[in-house]
């Protein structure tokens, strides 16, 4: 994400990024009171609560008229028999498996279900209605979906911990005449549950072309924008490229690239919902951001971050990878204006933000609520990475984030991990410039 701090592809015809579901016939929320009355119980222990499961893919399937949906989920096999998830926003109508109605329970914005114990990966479907939300929480009216950070239960059943990756893949239905819905059929690798996204609009689409590595790019952005979008993206595609070529292959399928959303008056800046990141209306046009979102499919996608407090991981390193590739695409002039916007970025987050950029601990920080969604992770971050390219060289330092990319990518990792890493990698102990620009 490039900082929000305002916060408080299908036409109907059909494409090759998008499909179709049944409608569902779900009526409410009570297990009682639905056809799954007719199903016998499955052969599994009552309800229990265990946050600790491991969810390793979702089918999503979503009726945008209905508002419901039905979230296929395959669970880690385990000798708890208990799986618990955030469901904050969901009506729970049914939780089934093969032929079968799991015991579940629904209360406090979670919901918790019985499951086998051992053997093989279970897999449970779970119906469910949803509600459009009014603030940046789930379905917003404007067409979009926004559950960064922890809103994913306003939309389906997850775990919003970044830490918990999974596989996902979507269909959607919808009869709105006119529109077209953007949206990934599929994440392929592990992402946190916030990476899933979708938007609905009046639509166009824009072709960049294919990177080096096989990803062909492009851009959705909304009737009337595209001076906008091409003006933004004009230099996304080598900047994609230099990502590849100095962190790896990017992970997220042979198709990716920006949609433009509509956050309403004031939402400017990105979210990093790869294979398609949102990029806000008034950002379009903006070189900077379309170029960290991208970024963002490395580190924050790529890579997840353990815990919000290792947030400058994502951040940081992506704002810092952002004015890198600049520089080497566009040259020292751009760099130079590049890091001389953040320069300013970072000079109001010094004088106005009493946040440390990485916060010790894990999982005592709300990233709200405690104030880290600031300015200081993004270029305080960048700073640090600057400060210790000075002094160990911009290519080492290029050479150890690939690295730090093969051994982390598809997985989470701490900032601690990195520090140590670049320690290892570089030989120079970048603690000191840790303690001046993130602590």
């Amino acid at each position: 994400m490039r900082a929000m701090l305002s916060l408080s592809a299908l036409v109907l015809a059909g494409c090759g990024r998008c499909g179709m579901v049944d409608d569902s016939t779900l009526t409410d929320d009570t297990a009682g009171d639905t056809a799954v009355d007719e199903l016998p119980p499955c052969d599994a222990p009552a309800a229990s609560e265990d946050w600790e499961r491991d969810l390793l893919h979702m089918d999503l399937a979503v009726d945008l008229d209905a508002l419901t949906g039905t979230a296929t989920l395959t669970v880690a096999a385990s000798g708890s028999s208990g799986l618990s998830l955030e469901a904050q926003g969901l009506t729970i109508l049914a939780v089934t498996g093969d032929g079968c109605a799991y015991d579940w329970t629904a209360s406090d914005g979670s919901l918790h279900v019985g499951l086998p114990t051992g053997g093989d990966d279970p897999v449970l479907t779970v119906a469910y209605d949803f509600t459009q939300q009014r603030d940046y929480d789930g379905w917003l009216s404007s067409g979009v979906t926004f559950t960064w950070p922890y809103f994913c239960g306003n939309l389906f059943p997850c775990h919003s911990d970044p830490a918990d990756g999974l596989s996902m893949d979507l269909s959607i239905a919808t009869q709105q005449e006119g529109q077209v819905v953007v949206f990934p059929e599929s994440i392929p690798s592990d992402a946190p549950s916030y990476q899933l996204a979708w938007a609905v609009g009046l639509y166009e689409r824009l072709d960049l072309g294919a990177t080096a590595g096989g990803v062909e790019l492009e851009v959705w952005y909304l009737s009337g924008n595209q001076d906008a979008a091409e003006r933004g993206t004009e230099d996304l595609l080598p900047a994609w490229e230099w990502f590849e070529a100095t962190l790896g292959p990017y992970p997220f399928g042979e198709r990716a690239g920006t949609v433009e959303a509509d956050w309403g008056a004031g939402g400017y800046g990105g979210m990093e919902h790869h294979p398609l990141s949102h990029v806000g209306s008034p950002s379009m046009g903006d070189r900077v951001t379309q170029i960290h979102e991208a970024a963002h499919g490395w580190f924050g996608g790529g890579i997840r971050i353990a815990c919000w407090e290792d947030f400058v991981l994502s951040e940081g390193t992506v704002t810092y990878l952002t004015a890198r590739a600049i520089t080497e695409v566009l040259g020292d002039e751009a760099g130079d204006e590049t890091w001389a916007e953040y320069d300013d970025a970072l000079a109001w987050s010094l004088e106005h933000e009493d946040v440390a950029a990485w916060p010790d601990g894990c999982g005592e920080v709300d990233i709200l609520a405690d104030g880290l969604f600031s300015y200081a992770p993004y270029y305080r971050g960048a700073e640090f990475y600057r400060q210790y390219a000075a002094l160990v060289g911009v290519e080492l330092l290029d050479e150890a984030l690939g690295a730090f990319f093969a051994e982390h990518g598809g997985g989470a990792a701490t900032m601690q991990q990195m520090m140590d890493h670049l320690h290892l990698a570089c030989g120079e102990d970048p603690t000191p410039l840790a303690e001046t620009w993130l602590r």
